[in-house]
């Protein structure tokens, strides 16, 4: 009697509770509909409260690499220095921590200090080409304007009417909007103060999880192993592996080629004697993080820039663009990414399509690693449904190569092209042949 009481209490309290909660969904997708511009703007605000969170978790995911290594090291050298283990692990600590913080600022500075030179020079570059434009521009306008009687008396008499129309336009827009614009600018260095206040707090974050990792790890492996079955949480422990494998092999892998492809980048301008080489290589370098399209965002806002200078210097740099990448392409990323991601170039496009559709140039980065372990799982799905009705999973035997009348033996070899027919039970010719 006991136990039946108690199934029927349970049976009650797991009803109640699955109402309860259908219902709070159906209050939490109502006020969503009809207050989006309220829950927008919500969510926005949060996101960025938020922000110096996920830089600084990105920097420390970023850093680990530097951080576990010189821990490793500064530990086994001074093992036994400082009395106690405890004292030793906590020195190789500040010192990993340290070195961390330093190669951090160091890339940061470094960047900087490429980049503001060379940008400073090539504007004053092209501030400087603005008066032999304009004296060309002037003498075009004299040869074939002021030099053209029939085009002069044609525009006679509208130029007063054009001037009149500039002043109207001035005095009914421009001085109206002067308190928006110092708006705008007020609000543009209350941002700029928002942003260095982000950063310095994304590097304490930072420094804060590297120190604070493997607490995290123990806290979340508790709570797994406290909440979920042992089959679950061997599950979810492998899903995670997963996915620092692939983020972490696809990021530092990319983050380690775009380095040498500026490298290469730039020293073939050097060699080639192309203008702005370190500016150009830079911006080479960064996009080349993003696949598959990032070598043309870099290369086409570089060649229009070379354009203006020398449009035989921009065609040069176009060639070697283009042998560059197919160097990186075949022979750099191979060994470097090797099969991170294991997709084809068709799910590729589409992870930094969609990535970057929804989620701008994060999105465009993560997509590629997200879609490969959504292609992981569900290949694992697949294969498994496939094992369970004993049908073969090599895709080879379920290519259809009869319509090209050629024998898929020839392309793929006869112990991967064994038949599916035969194999197929409980499957009618007709479904065998589709």
């Amino acid at each position: 009697m006991g136990d039946g009481k108690i199934k029927v209490k349970s049976k009650y309290a797991k009803l109640s509770l699955s109402i309860f909660f259908a219902g709070l969904s159906l209050l939490i997708c109502y006020y969503i509909l009809y207050n989006t511009g309220d829950v927008k703007g919500m969510l926005s605000k949060i996101n960025d409260i938020l922000t110096p969170f996920y830089m600084g978790i990105i920097l420390a995911y970023l850093l680990c690499p530097i951080y576990n290594g010189t821990l490793r090291c500064v530990y086994r050298r001074n093992k036994g220095r400082f009395k106690t283990y405890v004292r030793d692990y906590r020195v190789a600590r500040l010192i990993a921590s340290l070195v961390s913080f330093i190669v951090l600022i160091g890339i940061i500075a470094g960047f900087f200090m490429l980049i503001i030179p060379e940008l400073i020079e090539s504007i004053i570059g092209i501030v400087g080409m603005i008066p032999d434009a304009l004296d060309k521009v002037t003498s075009w306008i004299n040869e074939n304007i002021v030099g053209n009687d029939e085009l002069v008396s044609l525009l006679q008499g509208r130029v007063d009417n054009i001037f009149q129309t500039l002043i109207d336009w001035g005095q009914n827009n421009v001085l109206p909007g002067a308190e928006a614009i110092l708006s705008g600018v007020s609000v543009g260095i209350k941002g700029t103060f928002g942003a260095v206040i982000d950063i310095f707090v994304s590097l304490v974050i930072c420094i804060y999880v590297l120190n604070s990792k493997e607490i995290f790890q123990a806290q979340a492996k508790k709570l797994i192993l406290a909440v979920f079955s042992p089959k679950k949480a061997d599950d979810i422990f492998e899903f995670g592996k997963i996915c620092n494998d692939t983020f972490g092999g696809f990021i530092n892998g990319k983050i380690i080629d775009s380095i040498i492809i500026g490298i290469l980048c730039f020293i073939a301008m050097s060699i080639m004697k192309l203008p702005l080489a370190v500016l150009i290589s830079v911006v080479v370098g960064v996009t080349n993080i993003i696949p598959f399209f990032g070598p043309f965002i870099g290369a086409v806002p570089s060649i229009i820039l070379l354009t203006f200078i020398n449009p035989v210097n921009a065609l040069e740099f176009a060639i070697m663009v283009v042998v560059l990448q197919q160097i990186d392409g075949n022979i750099i990323g191979p060994k470097i990414l090797g099969k991170t991601t294991k997709l084809a170039s068709f799910w590729v496009m589409f992870a930094i399509l969609v990535g970057g559709g929804l989620f701008g140039f994060a999105g465009m980065i993560l997509g590629v690693p997200t879609m490969a372990i959504i292609y992981v799982y569900l290949s694992r799905y697949v294969n498994n449904k496939l094992v369970s009705k004993n049908l073969p999973k090599n895709t080879e035997i379920y290519e259809n190569f009869d319509k090209y009348k050629i024998n898929k033996e020839d392309i793929f070899g006869k112990e991967a092209c064994v038949s599916v027919r035969g194999v197929q039970e409980g499957y009618t010719e007709e479904e065998q042949q589709d």
